[in-house]
């Protein structure tokens, strides 16, 4: 891949979710640093937006250009379109390419052991549905890359003459910390107020993230930490009860600045790679609550940027969360943490200068 010119970012949408926004920070980032880029996605989010299906992402391309792969709505007919005769690179944003269907295999051993049949979660074919997609892999070949170490294990023991490069997922990173009290007089939230926010795509539909839960995590926070102000972000709705305030998706400007009023992200997600939404909550001076499930606990610094409890461990949990609201010293001190520490190694300038160097090795 050293003669490469430009290179091709390919997701399932145009903008939602992780592997969208990571591919558009690239798409943004890398013609900066001498590598032009296009952007295809099979789902378009905007008016006047061209869609590319699945089997069509490999087609079109310049002999110079490397088509990079983050996400596919359809794995399956996208690899089988693809020509074994040219390199590919493919970062992994969850685990779905290594099982029959499951994003994150939780406790089951099918991503190791191979997928049983039939699947515990209902994964129809899953056990072919991984031979197919496992035996394309091997096939094509990729040059692979995995945001998170706990992920690259998984894609080792699935692929084991695949090599896996760990690259960490960045955004973009201000230059100091945002001012809390500027953003909370623009929101028209009390300048004394805990502030606690949960958020993930989709919500309180959001499973792996607990979204189901968060309304009942919300009570064991407020009896902990009684002058608490919550918002849940990433759902279908606007709605507040009491001082629990639902909304919608909302844009990136938008929620940067819920973050930077923020005193803590509660994060209860059941799985998760190297979420981006804890990294953003960094970048504007937020500190983290959650299981050390997956990449978090690469994230996220214990007792100094965060806290982290083994997962399953609710109470542990809003037990920890409610002693941090307690203690204003200690909360703004993690926040600084989780913004400096962060800023050394989660920036999107950062991220793509490891795929600038990874896409052309």
């Amino acid at each position: 891949m050293k003669n490469i010119r430009a290179v091709r970012q390919h997701t399932a949408l145009q903008e939602r979710g992780g592997a969208a926004r990571v591919a558009r920070l690239l798409h943004e980032r890398l013609p900066g640093l001498g590598l032009a880029s296009e952007l295809s996605f099979e789902t378009a989010e905007e008016p006047g937006a061209q869609a590319t299906p699945a089997a069509e992402a490999g087609r079109g391309l310049a002999g110079d250009t490397l088509l990079h792969l983050h996400a596919s709505l359809d794995w399956p007919a996208l690899l089988a379109a693809l020509p074994g005769d040219r390199p590919l690179a493919l970062t992994l944003h969850d685990a779905g390419l290594l099982t029959g269907g499951c994003a994150y295999p939780l406790d089951c051993p099918g991503a190791a052991e191979g997928c049983p049949e039939p699947c515990p979660r209902g994964f129809a074919r899953a056990r072919e549905r991984q031979t197919l997609q496992l035996g394309r892999l091997r096939r094509l070949g990729p040059a692979l890359a995995a945001p998170s170490s706990w992920l690259a294990g998984l894609a080792r023991a699935a692929l084991p003459g695949l090599a896996v490069t760990v690259i960490p997922n960045g955004v973009p990173w201000p230059g100091r910390r945002p001012s809390r009290a500027l953003a909370r007089k623009a929101l028209g939230i009390a300048p004394q107020a805990r502030v606690v926010v949960f958020a993930a795509h989709g919500g309180a539909e959001a499973a792996y993230k607990s979204g189901p839960r968060w309304a009942e995590y919300w009570q064991g926070l407020k009896k902990r930490a009684p002058g608490a102000l919550g918002f849940a972000v990433g759902g279908r709705e606007a709605r507040r009860d009491g001082d629990f305030v639902t909304w919608p998706y909302v844009d990136r400007q938008r929620m940067d600045l819920l973050f930077s009023a923020a005193d803590l992200l509660f994060y209860p997600t059941l799985a998760d790679n190297h979420p981006l939404v804890v990294l953003e909550a960094m970048s504007r001076g937020a500190a983290c609550a959650a299981f050390a499930v997956g990449g978090l606990p690469e994230q996220i610094v214990d007792g100094v940027s965060g806290i982290l409890v083994p997962p399953g461990q609710d109470q542990v949990l809003l037990d920890a969360a409610g002693a941090l609201l307690a203690s204003p010293a200690r909360l703004r001190e993690m926040g600084e943490q989780a913004f400096s520490r962060g800023a050394a190694r989660f920036t999107a300038e950062r991220m793509a200068g490891d795929y600038l160097r990874f896409l052309r090795a």
